[in-house]
């Protein structure tokens, strides 16, 4: 028993695929995994507001990033393949921009968020491969 709960604290971010529910725990990850980035983004961008400072390259502007994240977040957990590759890419993008103006600042956070991300990859790809082997039942 101990062994399970060690093994699934230890998969959370990168789970095994081996069947729908796998792919759906993984998924998860990039839900998330855009989640956070939302809610980071918008305190920050709060923080700014506020001040009247940028924090960390962050202004009042960055609430649209946030919304596009909470978008994001909430198509992935709808398993679209699209947002789930959107928000890898606009991560991505975000991360590049940002190490270009602050240096590599976070970078540890943002390594886990970038597995996160391509996890719910995995996971939305998987769950549709899975949902068509599934046989389809037909209604009369």
């Amino acid at each position: 028993m101990a062994d399970q709960a060690t093994k699934k604290v230890k998969n959370w971010w990168w789970p095994k695929i081996s069947d729908q529910s796998g792919a759906i725990e993984a998924s998860k990850a990039g839900f998330w995994a855009a989640l956070t980035v939302a809610i980071i983004t918008a305190i920050f961008a709060t923080i700014a507001l506020v001040t009247q400072k940028e924090i960390a390259s962050v202004n009042a502007w960055a609430y649209l990033d946030a919304v596009l994240f909470s978008i994001i977040a909430w198509r992935i957990k709808n398993y679209s393949k699209i947002f789930a590759i959107v928000g890898v890419v606009l991560f991505l993008i975000e991360k590049v921009i940002q190490i270009q103006s602050n240096g590599a600042q976070g970078w540890p956070l943002a390594i886990i968020l970038l597995l996160m991300f391509v996890s719910g990859v995995r996971g939305v790809f998987a769950y549709h491969r899975y949902e068509l082997e599934q046989p389809q039942i037909e209604s009369l």
